[in-house]
């Protein structure tokens, strides 16, 4: 554990830690992680070190991302492009894609590059699990339904994606790197399980072009939210905790080659809403300024049903707008620091 959290990112490593996850088929085991420096990944770290100190379950991983980063304990980090054809010493149980760009800025700056770090890389990544028989994961998005239908979205919703966009990239991206996922596991009997999150928020330390993250900059530096649509947009979001927490119950206890929607419980409010209530946290306003923005998702509706995760006896722990309440003060309390 990194000594340096806040009393608040601890609480919440320890509730997923301590959750209804069978952290028993983890124990002892090797999983290798693209992506793991990143929001997701880093959590997921920090909750394998808690099991480790706390419940001593030798959970092992070599994480991969462009940067690399500081080996510790149980934990070795390579430096790695996963677009780029790799090998590594055997040994893995699991194997999880989590590397992408994750915001609209990056798929507008990086549109190629969204799309091979995404497809790629999950080529890459399910070569090395069928090398091992290791059980695979990948993180998607509920971004490949694209404009939602008018009522919560199942897992077997197909969507509509106008492809011949820039933003459409990553949806497109993600759509791919499912049915690749699926073919390795009817061609070469990989056990793959795919996570479509919602849109994942929480405390990041890296720049993030997000509406949820911007609407918290604007908020913790005293200045008005500013809405470029009339905020009508209805979509799900996700918490980080409950995000990892359902990640963790796909990769235990998914059935092979099956979705699952990864979501908090909907509260009915809009991205406006959202809008005004994280304004109020800092004290300032949300307003509008109407503008096109080809990187800004085209969809309006995007609502998730995650009946099918909790059938597997998954439960998010934290609703949005507290949710959202407590990202801001774990900001301030970095502020602070």
């Amino acid at each position: 554990m990194n000594g340096s959290k806040t009393i608040l990112e601890t609480e919440d490593i320890a509730v997923v830690a301590n959750g209804n996850i069978d952290f028993g088929k983890l124990k002892n085991r090797k999983l290798l992680i693209s992506g793991g420096t990143g929001f997701l990944g880093s959590f997921l770290i920090d909750v394998f070190r808690y099991r480790n100190l706390m419940f001593g379950d030798n959970i092992n991983a070599v994480v991969l991302s462009r940067r690399g980063g500081n080996d510790s304990d149980n934990f070795k980090f390579v430096a790695q492009d996963v677009t780029q054809s790799f090998d590594l010493p055997g040994g893995f149980d699991y194997v999880l894609h989590l590397a992408s760009n994750t915001h609209p800025k990056q798929y507008k700056e990086d549109p190629v590059g969204t799309i091979t770090a995404n497809v790629y890389g999950c080529d890459n990544l399910l070569k090395i699990a069928r090398k091992n028989g290791a059980k695979f994961l990948l993180a998607s998005s509920v971004e490949i339904y694209g404009n939602g239908a008018d009522k919560p979205i199942a897992e077997s919703y197909c969507g509509y994606i106008d492809c011949n966009t820039v933003r459409a990239g990553y949806n497109e991206a993600k759509r791919v790197c499912e049915s690749l996922s699926r073919s390795y596991k009817e061609q070469y009997g990989v056990y793959t399980v795919t996570a479509r999150f919602a849109r994942v928020f929480g405390a990041d330390g890296k720049a993030d072009s997000k509406a949820i993250a911007q609407f918290m900059n604007k908020a913790l530096c005293g200045e008005d939210i500013v809405l470029n649509s009339y905020g009508k947009q209805r979509f799900s979001y996700c918490y980080v905790a409950d995000a990892v927490s359902g990640m963790l119950k796909i990769l235990t206890e998914g059935a092979a080659g099956e979705a699952y929607n990864v979501s908090g419980d909907d509260d009915g409010d809009t991205l406006g809403g959202y809008a005004k209530f994280i304004a109020g946290l800092g004290g300032v306003n949300s307003v509008f300024d109407i503008k096109s923005d080809p990187g800004a998702s085209k969809a309006d509706y995007a609502v998730v049903n995650c009946d099918k995760l909790k059938e597997l006896g998954w439960m998010p722990r934290y609703e949005i707008k507290p949710a959202m309440e407590r990202t801001f003060n774990i900001l301030k309390l970095w502020e602070n620091k």
